[in-house]
């Protein structure tokens, strides 16, 4: 067998030549495909877009809004002084009803018998002292005979008193004008006594319950007019005067009961409904006023962003109290300063800004009816 030919130097030296060729050419291709670096727009000189406000003087009611609860100003479970069976039921639920009108009666004939005794006796007895009487001028009578007679004809009224006010009892009559809100029960049913039949309300004034936290009670005196709104109105605003205020606190919220009063001539408040009292605490005139959302709080302390030639200039500021959802700010800010009320979660000191649309400041709530 024939041994391979050696590869000769001169093969050897094309191919080695060709990978060369080879790798060039790739390195060519990476460097004209590779894409130059563009030169990195620095961010902090790109203006943030933000909307912002002008800050105006303006008077600021500091207020409490604390839930209420509308109640009649009188109320009563009307009672059967008498026992006996319900024999006339003269109101029913709805009916407005005006004070001393007859609601219900229970059966009094057993009453009626004893009054009729009772004036019999009455008249027995009144007939007898007028005869004594006559007697006793002339000296025919003893003075402790005549003494008896008296006696007797004063027992006989008490008496006939007596029965009268029992057969009264069997009548239920409306203690105040006001309006029926439960009956309890029908013709012919047995009461009895005590037994409550019939829940009567007033509702013409009303009262409006409310709890006062600890620290709001020294502000709340009787005679004070204070507003509340319900939802079950809306539009609306009442005010009513304070009548009470509780001198101890419930053990369990540490608040102090309060209670005032209002009309309500037009029926509108009904017993029962959920109002919001608003309690002031303080009136601020000139108060300078920011929304709550553009304090930027930071280790303890707050901060705003105000607007100054383009850029967004970092201010501290002190809060002298939250009002709704905006905040009464007692140094930091003057007058006219534009603060930034939308784009400054992450804004820094010094950044340039460009402020969009301005937002309209708010306007003060509108007083109470």
């Amino acid at each position: 067998m024939n041994a391979p030919k050696p590869m000769s130097t001169k093969s050897g030296s094309l191919l080695i030549w060709v990978a060369l060729a080879i790798v060039v050419a790739l390195i060519v291709v990476f460097a004209v495909l590779r894409k130059p670096a563009e030169p990195a727009e620095a961010e902090a000189e790109k203006p943030v877009a933000v909307r912002t406000i002008a800050i105006e003087p303006r008077r600021v009611e500091d207020a409490l809004q604390v839930p209420g609860r509308i109640e009649p100003l009188q109320e009563a479970a009307l009672a059967a002084e008498r026992a006996g069976r319900v024999v006339e039921l003269l109101a029913d639920k709805g009916d407005a009803v005006e004070a001393g009108q007859l609601l219900l009666r229970v059966d009094g004939r057993l009453w009626d018998a004893a009054r009729r005794r009772a004036e019999i006796e009455a008249r027995d007895a009144a007939r007898d002292l007028k005869r004594w009487k006559e007697l006793e001028k002339t000296g025919a009578v003893s003075a402790s005979d005549y003494e008896g007679i008296q006696r007797r004809q004063e027992a006989a009224d008490i008496a006939l008193e007596e029965a009268e006010t029992m057969r009264s009892q069997c009548d239920v009559r409306a203690p105040f004008a006001g309006t029926i809100v439960d009956r309890l029960v029908e013709v012919g049913d047995y009461a009895n006594e005590g037994q409550a039949v019939l829940r009567l309300i007033r509702l013409d004034r009303v009262k409006v319950a409310f709890d006062v936290p600890e620290q709001d009670v020294a502000t709340l005196q009787t005679g004070q007019k204070k507003a509340f709104a319900l939802a079950a109105l809306p539009g609306r605003t009442f005010a009513g005067e304070v009548t009470f205020v509780s001198d101890q606190a419930d053990r369990a919220s540490n608040s102090f009961a309060a209670e005032m009063e209002t009309d309500n001539a037009d029926g509108a408040l009904k017993a029962g409904m959920i109002a919001q009292v608003s309690l002031v605490r303080q009136e601020r005139e000139d108060a300078l006023v920011v929304p709550l959302a553009a304090i930027v709080p930071r280790k303890g302390e707050h901060y705003v962003f105000v607007a100054v030639d383009g850029h967004a200039v970092r201010q501290r500021v002190r809060i002298a109290a939250l009002v709704g959802h905006e905040a009464v700010l007692e140094s930091g800010v003057a007058p006219g300063d534009r603060i930034v009320v939308e784009g400054h979660r992450g804004l820094q000191d010094g950044l340039p800004i460009e402020e969009v649309a301005a937002a309209a400041p708010e306007a003060p709530a509108d007083s109470a009816e």
